[in-house]
């Protein structure tokens, strides 16, 4: 009687492990993809993964970390701020060219605009520092926003999808 029993526990000790190789091999599905995959994107494109590729070194350091099972002397070398991707030589050239297209007429404009508003902080303000301040750095921001950035981001956007940088 204990042979059968023995007989019957290793039967279906077979059973499970052909379950799990099974599942392991193909998922369930033998025509799709695993649902496991990994997307860096959301349904809307929003980046919701990050590409190790470009960090070269904290990549190398990531997968050590993993190899030597979160090993705490390998964990505390990740820190903020140390590791950078290089900004691409063509990118750079592309800023370059875009801020030397600010004309001088533009800059005096802003800057006009930008001192009008300052005075209209003391002005509207007279009697509270902190307020005068909180306004003319508020409105010094949409200035600078709608006059200097947006058309700038505008300029650099047709160049960057030519250069399909990620």
């Amino acid at each position: 009687m204990n042979k059968n029993n023995n007989n019957t526990t290793l039967a279906f000790i077979k059973e499970v492990a052909l379950y799990f190789m099974d599942f392991l091999e193909t998922d369930f599905h033998k025509r799709r993809l695993p649902k496991r995959s990994i997307h860096l994107h959301s349904k809307d494109n929003l980046l919701v993964g990050l590409g190790l590729n470009k960090y070269a070194s904290f990549n190398r350091l990531i997968w050590e970390t993993i190899i030597k099972n979160f090993d705490r002397n390998k964990f505390s070398l990740l820190q903020k701020g140390v590791y950078r991707a290089e900004i691409p030589k063509n990118l750079l050239n592309i800023i370059t060219i875009q801020v030397n297209n600010i004309s001088e007429a533009q800059m005096s404009e802003v800057v006009d605009r930008i001192a009008e508003k300052i005075h209209e902080a003391a002005t509207l303000f007279p009697k509270d520092y902190e307020q005068a301040s909180n306004y003319a750095v508020d409105k010094a921001s949409t200035i600078l926003k709608k006059h200097l950035v947006v058309p700038f981001v505008q300029k650099l956007e047709q160049p960057l999808e030519t250069l399909n940088t990620p």
